[in-house]
This record gives C-alpha cells, sequence and structure tokens, in this order.
C-alpha cells in the first residue's frame, strides 16, 4: 500500500530534486512524463534540444494517471514516456536550474508537469503551476526519503489524489 504525502516548489530547490529523482531511479522507478511546451509557429531551441537527447529513450504513447486535467475521467489519458535509467535522468536532469518545477515560459519552449512512474504507476506527480507535487510511496520509503533531506506534508494547498 503506497501512501500519499506532498512536496513543494522549496522542498525540491537545489540538489534535493535530483536526489529525490535519483532515490526514485534506485527504487524501481521505470518511466517518465513530462508535457513539452512550444509557441506555435515558433521555433524552440530549448526543448527541440531535449527532444534530441531523450529521443532514445522515448516509448511509445501509453495511458497513465495524471494529476491534471480538464475533467476528472480524463486523469488517465495517453501520454508521452521515457524510460527512466542513469543516462536517462541525467540527460533531463542537463535541463533543470533551480528547481524541478521550474521552467519558465518562453519563446524557447519550457516543461510543465514532470511525472515518475514505477510499473506503471504514478510515484511523484508535479504540477508546475502550482509548485505541489504528490510523492506515492511505501511508508518506510518515505521515512527514507525524509532522511535525505526531502521534506513532504500530509495535506497540500491546491492539489489532492
Amino acid at each position: 500500500m503506497l501512501d500519499v504525502r506532498f512536496v513543494t516548489d522549496d522542498s525540491l530547490r537545489g540538489e534535493r530534486g535530483p536526489r529525490l529523482l535519483r532515490y526514485l531511479l534506485a527504487h524501481g522507478a521505470d518511466e517518465f512524463s513530462i508535457t513539452v511546451m512550444a509557441l506555435q509557429d515558433t521555433p524552440a531551441p530549448f526543448v527541440d534540444a531535449f527532444e534530441d537527447e531523450l529521443a532514445p529513450y522515448e516509448r511509445a504513447v501509453t495511458p497513465r494517471r495524471t494529476l491534471t486535467a480538464s475533467m476528472p475521467t480524463d486523469l488517465v489519458r495517453p501520454v508521452r514516456l521515457w524510460t527512466l535509467t542513469d543516462a536517462s535522468l541525467e540527460r533531463l536532469l542537463s535541463f533543470v536550474d533551480e528547481s524541478l518545477f521550474y521552467w519558465p515560459a518562453g519563446p524557447d519552449g519550457w516543461f510543465e508537469d514532470l511525472t515518475i512512474y514505477r510499473r506503471g504507476e504514478l510515484v511523484l506527480g508535479l504540477v508546475s503551476h502550482e509548485k505541489e507535487g504528490v510523492l506515492r510511496l511505501a511508508p518506510n520509503e518515505h521515512r527514507e526519503v525524509a532522511a535525505l533531506d526531502i521534506p513532504s506534508e500530509a495535506t497540500a494547498e491546491s492539489i489532492g489524489y
């Protein structure tokens, strides 16, 4: 049984975000999804570089649980997926500056809503605009994550699961 806790931009700022992703990878996380955004009819070199770097890890579009949807019935929907490995994680992290939530919208393109899955189940889901996320782990894993100086809370202000 997985327990739901919540993370914020502050709890994943700096090295905490990459530390959490490395922990999840070491504990069975095997794929991720991220919304790739760009302005229509505008070159987007930032997301183009991401697409090139992560192309070897791209998987088929597959239905997965998400945290955002226009209708509650759409929370499980087809999403783009990439295999999560040591190499793909390092490539993903090369696009992170301050936080896993921080990819400012701009003409070069940006990302939103990073989600990490383990055997098809959501274990970490971030909602970029709300600066909050869901962390679904076993109780002992939550204790291990807390010991890594990655705080989480029992409730969130804007999101739920």
